[in-house]
């Protein structure tokens, strides 16, 4: 076994997450820290100087005799964010998040133009943007930000295909931003970025000649380490929001879905993604029912399905709405109903907005074998056995954290010089399996026809809601 190490980073939405994997995929170091963002008014923006103090806290927390093993560091984070920086590498203006909801008027205009839901979105920020920014700025993404931190270099961390970056150069040149924005150079995952700077090296106490190797946005990260890799494989990464990705061997137009080229082979990446999942579960038990954490929570005794169907769309909702305009509804409500019910009720909610996903797959005729779950939620037992007893699915757990896995996958390829395909396939291990309860489904599959008409009977309500809300 080699002693070589690689540090893997996950900017989250929420965390910031550093591991260290040895070269068998042996998770040998774990660190978090929570780095919360500013809202107003429908705007969420993030000092980047915090992801960096985190980074610098983990990395000092490491024991001396493990950094002088690393060899690699590669990098994965949540987006599309928006880091703004001018041609020195300074700080122009606070990250802005992909919660925030400037520009949101746009997006219905863009799609229009023939862009994507996504790119329309991070498109109708960069717009407004534009009028306050001085100068020619470039556009990093969280990861990007850390490289260059590390690096001194300005790179674009991502697969060429379209569909990985929030930005491309056609796009800017369009809607008239290419004076403004600046793109970086694309440099692809798993290839070499460069050496870190030697100052940093010798700040955290790291081998100089460690490489940082190009990682991938979170997403893409995550389909590496659950093994997302095969035609019929759903990757369903569940964290502050949701991604539920279809690897297919068909292009296949779902509608409020996203279907691009998949990273490999001639196979295509099919995507829904949710805005607050494990954000709302929170929100719900914080808010609500009132409990600090729920992660020593005992909930397994609540009886389900609970007969309260919760819309999770607190912030608005993008697959397969792509409404501003939704908000949460907990519909059902009475007097058995306790707090702890409740939070169930809202993981039962957002197993609801997952099975909408893949029902919209489903019938637009894409195949579907299985789902792997990753990510905050996937180490919650009782929030798998959900998801598997609202879709019908038998749900596989590899690991909660499958961005940092496929972040160390990559920068193995890059130490060892092997595709990194094949080092997923002989390191990502299913974990355990959850198997739907068929007494449960039937029941729950009556609900989710309840919470699908909640939303088609109430959508010009919401939207009356948001014009009350702009009067105040």
């Amino acid at each position: 076994m080699s002693s070589d190490l690689i540090m893997t980073v996950d900017i989250g939405t929420t965390n910031v997450k550093i591991a260290l994997f040895d070269l068998d995929g042996n998770k040998t170091f774990h660190f978090e820290r929570r780095c919360t963002e500013s809202t107003f008014n429908g705007r969420h923006e993030i000092d980047p100087r915090k992801w960096w103090v985190a980074f610098s806290i983990g990395v000092n927390s490491v024991e001396e005799k493990m950094k002088r093993h690393i060899r690699a560091i590669c990098i994965s984070s949540q987006g599309p964010t928006i880091v703004l920086v001018d041609e020195n590498g300074r700080l122009v203006h606070k990250a802005v998040s992909w919660l925030d909801n400037r520009g949101a008027e746009r997006i219905h205009w863009l799609r229009t133009q023939g862009l994507d839901e996504q790119t329309a979105s991070t498109t109708a920020k960069l717009l407004e943007l534009a009028k306050i920014v001085n100068g020619r700025t470039y556009l990093l993404q969280p990861s990007d930000y850390l490289i260059l931190k590390l690096t001194g270099l300005f790179v674009n961390a991502t697969f060429h295909q379209y569909g990985y970056s929030p930005w491309y150069k056609e796009v800017l040149e369009k809607f008239e931003l290419s004076d403004t924005f600046l793109i970086p150079s694309l440099v692809e995952p798993s290839k070499a970025i460069g050496r870190i700077i030697k100052r940093v090296a010798k700040h955290f106490r790291l081998p100089e000649e460690t490489i940082v190797v190009a990682g991938a946005p979170d997403f893409a990260a995550a389909l590496i380490g659950t093994g997302t890799l095969r035609p019929g494989i759903v990757c369903d990464r569940a964290g502050t929001s949701e991604g539920v990705t279809l690897c297919s061997d068909a292009k296949i137009d779902v509608p409020g879905l996203i279907t691009t080229p998949f990273f490999m082979g001639n196979f295509w990446k099919i995507s829904g993604v949710l805005t607050s999942s494990g954000k709302a579960i929170e929100w719900v038990a914080n808010s609500v029912a009132r409990f600090r954490s729920i992660e020593e929570l005992s909930l397994s005794s609540i009886r389900r399905p609970t007969g309260v169907i919760f819309l999770p769309h607190l912030v608005g909702e993008r697959s397969p709405y792509w409404n501003e305009n939704l908000r949460g509804v907990l519909f059902g409500l009475g007097l058995e109903v306790n707090a702890k019910s409740l939070i169930v009720s809202a993981a039962e909610g957002v197993a609801f907005a997952v099975k909408h996903i893949i029902d919209e797959m489903k019938k637009a005729g894409a195949k579907i074998v299985t789902i792997r779950t990753t990510g905050g939620q996937a180490s919650n037992e009782l929030w798998n056995q959900i998801k598997a007893d609202v879709l019908g699915m038998n749900v596989e757990v590899v690991q909660p954290d499958a961005e940092l896995l496929g972040c160390a996958i990559l920068a193995a390829s890059y130490l060892i010089e092997e595709p990194f395909m094949q080092i997923a396939q002989r390191l990502v291990k299913v974990k355990k399996h959850f198997i739907p309860d068929e007494k449960k489904n039937a029941i729950y599959d009556k609900l989710y026809q309840i919470y699908l008409e909640l939303h088609e009977r109430n959508l010009d309500l919401f939207d009356k809601l948001k014009l009350c809300s702009s009067d105040s």
